[in-house]
């Protein structure tokens, strides 16, 4: 009996630490998982640019890239195209402020497979002073959030613009994952940048609060401003959420 008893309780303490340990190196995993898609965006801008000056065709460029020999990267005419759209969407949306529903936000901006991108990744949103470097997926829906950050349909995509109000979704308290978690220790001042195919852009915090979980005014574009709008979940209560706003603004 006392065997018995001695067996019970050593796995009852094993399956202690494994809970114990699962959050932490799951989290670390999955972090050097999301810092290696970065990575490899990195590496397509440098073959598409190579691509570019030496005029090799895609079967070529998709030979030399470090991930799978199947893939193929876009070309520098499909990412010219994609800016021209993508140009074209933020532009559309100015004279459609407030009109567009919160439930429309889970949708993809654009296609990106018509314009030879498959993974539906726009680039990656990174914050040095926490730690964060994450892909950008188009579509705040639950398939995109549970990969990295998620951009809101019917607000600009993170381009250069003259008025453009890029609002961005990341989860908190993902099991496993450390998504923007740590967006509220991002202060006045604090830098963010995004990482698109055309280039990087830097912004600096200019603003952080609280609101409802129902509250859309920080999403609408200002005039002449051109503003990333981070958005996470916060607990209030009851198992209720509010929403925790970071308002960054571009550096020229």
């Amino acid at each position: 009996m006392r065997k018995v008893i001695i067996i019970i309780a050593s796995l009852m303490l094993a399956a202690g630490i494994v809970i114990l340990l699962f959050e932490p190196v799951s989290t670390s995993v999955n972090k050097q998982k999301s810092e290696k898609i970065t990575e490899e965006f990195e590496e397509t801008l440098k073959q598409i640019e190579k691509a570019s000056k030496s005029k090799t065709n895609k079967k070529n460029v998709a030979a030399q890239n470090s991930g799978s020999s199947s893939y193929t990267p876009p070309t520098k005419e499909q990412l010219d195209r994609l800016l021209k759209d993508s140009k074209k969407y933020n532009k559309s949306l100015i004279s459609n402020q407030g009109t567009v529903s919160t439930s429309n936000y889970a949708s993809a901006a654009l296609n990106l497979r018509n314009y030879g991108i498959y993974n539906n990744m726009y680039g990656y949103i990174s914050a040095p002073s926490i730690g964060m470097k994450l892909p950008i997926y188009l579509g705040a829906n639950e398939n995109m959030m549970k990969s990295g950050a998620a951009h809101l349909d019917n607000t600009s995509l993170p381009i250069k613009g003259k008025s453009v109000n890029c609002a961005i979704a990341g989860h908190t308290g993902y099991m496993g994952r450390v998504f923007f978690d740590n967006i509220k220790r991002l202060g006045i001042g604090s830098e963010v940048s995004v990482r698109n195919y055309w280039g990087k852009l830097n912004y600096k915090v200019i603003k952080t609060h609280r609101v409802s979980s129902d509250n859309t005014e920080d999403i609408p574009i200002r005039q002449n401003r051109q503003l990333l709008t981070l958005i996470t979940c916060i607990y209030r209560e009851k198992n209720e959420f509010d929403r925790y706003i970071v308002i960054c603004e571009k550096q020229s």
